[in-house]
């Protein structure tokens, strides 16, 4: 049993009318139910037997182990390898162990006769929403090696632009945390040192230097400790929060009105969205069926519940520019881009050119945010470092005029 499985009690009825009970081991309970009804039986009652899985936590499958499975996948096929033999290497060579779980179990469905789609579909934990839908077009057309070809290219989009941002706010991130351990070493080590130093000359301090020892002071109190350990159940309870569904859905909100955050969130739910909607409409994919697993890949819930709303109107026959127009979420240059590819039948080449301007757009806004992030947590060191030494100095000669020698 993998990490990702569960344990399943069931009763069924067989084709001959025979009722039978047993376990099954899947994903959820809809995928055991689909593969008990492949195999002839009706289900009556289904149930998660709790307390069997062997694994407590979930491995993660990497983004960039996928990319290179769909690459390499792609040119298995296009060699001619078989598919069941491409499978059989690639899970050998798998270092991840889930990974390697979850190709050993597609290898056995595909030779067993399933599709690979509908095998790949039994971990869709594993892999992105778009990754089946475009498969399961290819897969109709002979084309999978197309398919895992246009995959691996958009993956490596992603990872490539996730490790840009990594890498622009590791240097902020590195200067914000000297500046956050700067002010604990001075508030806790240095200003007691200088607080004893001073008391010994019974001399009235400065303004600026009182306000540093006052703040010394609570730090090292009973009622600093205490809130000290409030602000830190606050902050767990925070992030605890924006994990659930209505927590991560007001962050998305408030991350759409704060300037140059909300730039940058909505370039990449636009390309996102338009370079999914692209790509399953190049290989054939309906717009009403494309749209649900676009709109999934859409890295927002303000976006992802707007976009569910217009597709009502896109059902209905309105066309896709009018209702992605009042969503108020896209830019105008992306409405526009539609509205052509609509007239002139060209929607997935609009979509993909929309997607490749806003991935340009998407660098340059996060390269802007994180080059205002780093002069600000300078600023700040600045600011602490340079009212510290302003209370010292002050005191130095406040002491000094007040002393008889």
């Amino acid at each position: 049993m993998t990490a990702t499985q569960s344990k399943y009690r069931y009763e069924a009825e067989t084709l001959d009318g025979e009722r039978v009970k047993g376990d099954i081991v899947a994903v959820s309970a809809h995928v055991a139910r689909n593969e008990l009804a492949v195999q002839g039986m009706r289900v009556h009652k289904i149930s998660e037997r709790k307390g069997v899985n062997v694994e407590i936590t979930k491995q993660k499958v990497p983004l960039v182990d996928i990319m290179h499975f769909s690459r390499q996948m792609a040119t298995f096929l296009r060699a001619g390898v078989p598919v069941t033999e491409a499978l059989a290497n690639l899970r050998e060579d798998a270092e991840n162990k889930r990974f390697k779980e979850v190709l050993g179990d597609v290898l056995d469905r595909v030779a067993s006769g399933r599709s690979v789609t509908e095998s790949l579909d039994r971990h869709a934990d594993v892999f992105p929403a778009y990754f089946m839908a475009l498969l399961g077009s290819a897969e109709l057309t002979g084309r999978m090696d197309e398919a895992f070809d246009q995959l691996h290219s958009y993956i490596r989009r992603d990872v490539e632009l996730s490790r840009s941002v990594r890498k622009a706010l590791i240097y902020p991130m590195i200067l914000m945390g000297v500046s956050i351990l700067v002010v604990l070493v001075i508030v806790v080590f240095a200003i007691p040192k200088f607080a004893d130093f001073f008391a010994d000359f019974d001399a009235e301090l400065p303004l600026p230097t009182r306000m540093l020892m006052s703040v010394a002071d609570f730090v090292g109190s009973t009622a600093g400790l205490i809130t000290g350990v409030v602000l830190v159940i606050a902050a767990a309870g925070a992030l605890l929060y924006v994990r659930t569904p209505k927590g991560r859905r007001n962050l998305h909100a408030v991350q759409l009105k704060i300037p140059m955050v909300s730039t940058v969130v909505t370039y990449s739910s636009t390309e996102r969205f338009t370079r999914v909607l692209a790509a399953l409409l190049e290989s054939g994919v309906p717009l009403p069926e494309a749209l649900p697993t676009s709109i999934d890949c859409a890295n927002n819930m303000v976006y992802q519940e707007r976009l569910r709303e217009s597709m009502e109107g896109v059902i209905e026959g309105q066309g896709f520019a009018e209702p992605l127009a009042r969503t108020d979420l896209f830019p105008t240059a992306v409405i526009q881009m539609v509205r052509v590819g609509e007239r002139t039948g060209e929607l997935s080449d609009q979509l993909e050119n929309a997607a490749s301007f806003y991935e340009e757009e998407l660098e340059y806004a996060v390269d802007k945010l994180t080059a205002w992030f780093e002069p600000i947590m300078i600023l700040f060191i600045g600011i602490v470092v340079g009212f510290v030494a302003l209370a010292m100095v002050s005191a130095m000669y406040g002491i000094y005029n007040q002393v008889e020698l």
